[in-house]
């Protein structure tokens, strides 16, 4: 483990109250993005990735929702210096090379590892449970994942329930330890900074533990006896094919692909291969998600992995839940899924906003930016993120000069810029989709880009 960052070290003094921090320095570039992913990965020192010019003016932060490959989007040095948060830990050369051998065309990876691990979980569950029926395996889904023995592969940890043995399965994507409402409680975040080439590079890798809810409702909580399963572990995939989001699919998709064909290859679940449905989450506009679970319904599938959109997920969780399905998302971060009423059928392996709230707050402050504006999008990932950040930022000492929410379909976002601008913050954190690329010109336009 390499000595922790500045950035990161004077970050967790400031707002690690409610948190139980460990972090390392990225000792290679093995994180969730490679600037040319057709190529063999290869590892390289952390340093020439944190040696980047020093902030000399204004610094600007991007989050999961709009931390992507940039290169062919904007001019070279646009983003240079920018930083970003998103969850999922240091990832292997071994797992990128299996995730291109189901797309060789991939760009990145992100939220792959999620996915990956999504699917491995339920499949665990379900042998657990002797059933694949949904309800069946939302009841072993915590289970499999904390308290056991540990493994980090399909094959050793079905070996280990064929013999009796609890476990715990950690997986690529992190220590995952599903927590009484389905959530992570205890995740990795990755901070990066981005070149010349406006492509990301990790500088640390940060884990976090969130304390279990002690107020579990009923209505999150499954009910009855659990349902026979007709044999066949059907998996769903309700991702995003096309939207905003469209970016995130590739590696999800690949993510659920390459964990059904490690699964069957191990001898399936139940002594039998796991079957798939596939179906496109888009991204809420138009809401096509509710037309696209039914098609995974008609096919059977026992559990839905999807959506990556939390206002997605949220607009079909009761019609997932209802039909007594597992849906595991590998993305959706929004606070709201903490507290909803699902059964006991909801999970996922992206963690709460919680957690890269504070992570956030944390490298802001630990960059020396007291004086900060927050322009996120007006939904329910856009806003839980945004008021996370803010409360940690201002427990920490930070001031919000300026705290803006737009709507996603608004033809421009020169009035929320502009309102930012005449604040004059020293550091934007910019919580976007897609529109990052409208938005970014528009800081440009008004004199508050990156490093003005």
């Amino acid at each position: 483990m390499k000595p922790l960052s500045k950035t990161a070290r004077l970050g967790i003094v400031a707002v690690a109250s409610t948190l139980v921090f460990a972090a390392c320095g990225s000792e290679s570039d093995d994180d969730n993005n490679d600037a040319d992913p057709s190529a063999a990965p290869s590892s390289s020192s952390s340093e020439s990735t944190s040696a980047a010019p020093e902030d000399t003016g204004r610094q600007i932060y991007f989050v999961d929702g709009n931390t992507a490959n940039y290169t062919d989007d904007f001019d070279p040095g646009t983003l240079e210096g920018v930083k970003a948060t998103y969850p999922g830990a240091e990832l292997g050369d071994d797992f990128k090379e299996r995730l291109l051998g189901v797309n060789k065309k991939l760009k990145d990876f992100t939220y792959g590892p999620e996915s990956y691990d999504a699917t491995v979980v339920a499949a665990l569950a379900a042998i657990a449970a002797d059933n694949d029926s949904g309800t069946a395996i939302g009841a072993k889904m915590q289970e499999v994942t904390a308290g056991g023995e540990k493994c980090t592969d399909f094959k050793t940890c079905a070996g280990l329930l064929a013999d009796g043995t609890d476990i715990d399965y950690d997986g690529v994507s992190g220590p995952i330890d599903l927590n009484s409402t389905g959530s992570p409680s205890a995740a990795t975040i990755g901070i990066f900074q981005y070149g010349a080439d406006n492509n990301y590079k990790p500088l640390d890798y940060i884990t976090g533990q969130i304390p279990d809810s002690t107020d579990v409702k009923p209505d999150q909580k499954i009910s009855g006896s659990p349902k026979p399963g007709d044999g066949v572990l059907t998996v769903g995939t309700l991702l995003p094919s096309s939207g905003d989001l469209a970016f995130l699919g590739p590696p999800e998709f690949a993510g659920v692909d390459l964990a059904v064909k490690e699964i069957n290859a191990a001898g399936g679940v139940l002594g039998k291969d796991v079957e798939q449905s596939k179906a496109d989450s888009g991204d809420g506009t138009p809401n096509i998600a509710p037309g696209e679970v039914d098609k995974l319904l008609a096919d059977n599938s026992d559990v839905i992995v999807g959506a990556a959109s939390s206002s997605v997920s949220l607009s079909v969780i009761d019609k997932i839940t209802q039909a007594g399905v597992v849906q595991i998302s590998p993305a959706n971060t929004s606070t709201a899924f903490d507290t909803y009423a699902d059964s006991g059928l909801y999970f996922r392996t992206a963690p709460s906003d919680v957690l890269q709230g504070q992570v956030m707050a944390s490298t802001v402050i630990g960059d020396g930016k007291q004086n900060v504006a927050i322009l996120a999008r007006q939904d329910s990932y856009g806003e839980a993120l945004a008021e996370n950040v803010k409360k940690f930022y201002e427990e920490a000492g930070g001031t919000v000069v300026s705290y803006q929410l737009y709507s996603p379909e608004a033809a421009n976002y020169n009035a929320e810029v502009q309102a930012i601008a005449a604040e004059d913050p020293d550091a934007i954190v910019l919580i976007a989709f897609d529109e990052t690329k409208k938005i970014i010109p528009a800081f440009i336009q008004a004199g508050i880009g990156q490093g003005s």
